[in-house]
């Protein structure tokens, strides 16, 4: 491959990836733990916040209670199952204020004597606003699928996708030399190169795979607006049940006999949830939803059948694994290879994997960036001068790098020691992100990018290691379920792993050259004279 085409690409490869770099590693790393939203959630909950589960057997009293004594829920009411995991309450329902756009949760259940009890209150459910962040790189503006960060990471995975093909052009004319190597030694450049390679060579169909979904999920509204114009006309694109006859709530089906129903077309359906919409209208719906495990599914956990509600039967089920056709089975495809929701627990932890490992990649590449700018300078027998964006790059990855793991652990920290009975515990575990986020930000850009390094990395990794000590001082973690376990355990690795990497900079700041952008506050005027003398003086000599 001819050299002035290598360089194209690699000039490609590296614009793109500086773009999306940044906003890519924060939707990586909320994307692996977004693996494990239900455990995230699960260790979020606070006894102040949970009403008393129910036998599936008074689920059908408990629906039909609320609805009499609470109207208002027939409008968008979630039931959930023993199936689904440990949960705030069995019944929950959201009312809406049109004017503000603000949204009251209420939740139901029984007490030991039968009776109904309802309350209202904030609910963390830190595992959705982990993938929020997920879904908008933390980008604040909009919400669900209108919100800015979405459309921002839409673009952004298109040049991730233009970045990790222009990337594998480059690595192809020494794939049998460096394919998986890792030179260690004095040439750090050399190793975040090879460290980058490896990563990103290892785990390209993932990143494929994740770069052509995002990229979907973004646009997906648009790319629907557009085959509805274009294709559809004044055609409906999606076919809807006529009205039907107003009808009663005690007329509802039967919650045991959804799942039966369900399971008539796929045998292996074990029901988790129900979601029921406008029970009052003439326009009534439910989607059930739950797990079909081994099998692709249209959401991150659960497979869906859709019908009436007050019909015994499921007329909507070419969403079900076992009934897909050519357009479902596209449709979920692409939900599936992005959720990682078709292999069980090894997939999701394999997803986990690539998630951090994916970040690593756009961090890598940034260090790589700032590395080059000195090489050149020194190839071309200059002295190494840092530019004010080769030190900004390096403190703004420094910055968001940390910055991220600490606003996510801050997050943690509040969720579990703030009370969620007498606060907005939604809007705490926001604003301690943006806290923690924005600090580190700060942080790196007021201190040299070395000592903001080592002072955001103990910070960050005491964070984290005070998620797993918050469980233990805050509750009885011997009773746990192995999901909290998990989180917390999960947490101490990660937080000694930061401990680890703080040590092993620590030890090897003294090999960092002098003109390095990482190098520590001192005189370089030793380093200098010595980068002098490797080149031949350009005086003319006089004789004596």
């Amino acid at each position: 491959m001819r050299v002035e085409l290598i360089k194209t690409y690699k000039s490609v490869h590296t614009w793109t990836g500086i773009i999306a770099g940044l906003f890519l590693y924060i939707a990586f790393v909320a994307g692996a733990l977004t693996m494990f939203k239900g455990p995230l959630n699960e260790w979020a909950l606070q006894s102040e916040t949970t009403l008393p589960g129910v036998p599936i057997e008074d689920y059908n009293a408990l629906i039909q209670r609320v609805l009499q004594e609470h109207p208002e829920a027939a409008k968008r009411m979630l039931v959930e199952f023993p199936a689904a995991g440990p949960q705030a309450a069995p019944l929950s329902w959201e009312i809406e204020n049109h004017e503000t756009h603000e949204s009251t949760y209420w939740y139901a259940s029984f007490d030991e004597n039968g009776e109904l009890i309802t309350e209202s209150f904030s609910l963390s459910t830190i595992g959705e606003f982990v993938d929020h962040l997920h879904r908008t790189a933390g980008i604040p503006g909009g919400d669900g699928h209108d919100a800015i960060g979405t459309y921002v990471l839409g673009v952004v995975s298109a040049l991730y996708f233009v970045a990790l093909i222009s990337g594998l052009i480059i690595f192809l004319p020494t794939w049998f030399k460096d394919f998986l190597v890792l030179r260690k030694g004095k040439n750090r450049k050399r190793y975040w190169l090879d460290f980058h390679n490896v990563l990103g060579i290892s785990s390209l169909p993932f990143h494929l795979i994740i770069a052509f979904t995002a990229f979907v999920f973004a646009f997906h509204d648009p790319l629907y607006d557009a085959l509805r114009t274009v294709v559809y006309g004044d055609s409906p694109m999606f076919t809807r049940p006529p009205p039907q006859e107003l009808r009663g709530f005690s007329e509802l089906v039967p919650v045991d006999e959804l799942e039966n129903l369900v399971r008539v077309q796929e045998s292996e359906f074990r029901m988790a949830e129900v979601l029921y919409m406008n029970l009052d209208t003439v326009s009534p719906s439910m989607r059930i939803g739950g797990y079909v495990d081994g099998h692709l599914v249209r959401g991150a956990e659960y497979a869906y059948a859709m019908g009436n509600p007050y019909i015994n039967e499921i007329p909507y089920s070419s969403i079900l694994p076992s009934q897909l056709n050519g357009y479902s089975g596209t449709v979920i495809s692409i939900f599936s290879l992005h959720f990682g929701s078709f292999g069980g627990e090894l997939v999701r932890w394999m997803y986990f994997v690539f998630g951090i490992m994916g970040a690593l990649i756009f961090f890598s590449g940034n260090l790589l960036w700032v590395e080059t700018r000195r090489k050149k300078q020194r190839a071309q027998g200059m002295l190494p001068q840092q530019t004010k964006s080769s030190i900004n790059m390096a403190k703004l990855t420094i910055g968001v790098g940390l910055g991220t793991i600490l606003g996510i652990a801050a997050s943690m920290l509040a969720v579990k020691w703030l009370p969620h009975a007498q606060i907005d515990i939604v809007f705490w575990q926001k604003a301690t992100y943006y806290t923690g986020f924005l600090f580190g930000v700060g942080w790196a850009f007021v201190r040299r990018p070395a000592d903001a390094a080592k002072q955001l990395l103990l910070l960050s990794s005491l964070a984290v290691i005070l998620i797993p000590l918050s469980s233990l001082m805050r509750g009885n973690l011997w009773d746990a379920s192995i999901a909290v376990w998990a989180v917390d355990l999960s947490a101490l690795l990660i937080g000694l792993i930061l401990a680890l990497i703080l040590v092993r900079l620590r030890k090897r700041h003294a090999q960092i050259e002098q003109d390095s952008v990482w190098a520590e506050a001192q005189q370089s005027l030793e380093a200098d004279q010595k980068f002098h003398d490797s080149f031949p003086s350009s005086r003319p000599q006089t004789s004596g």
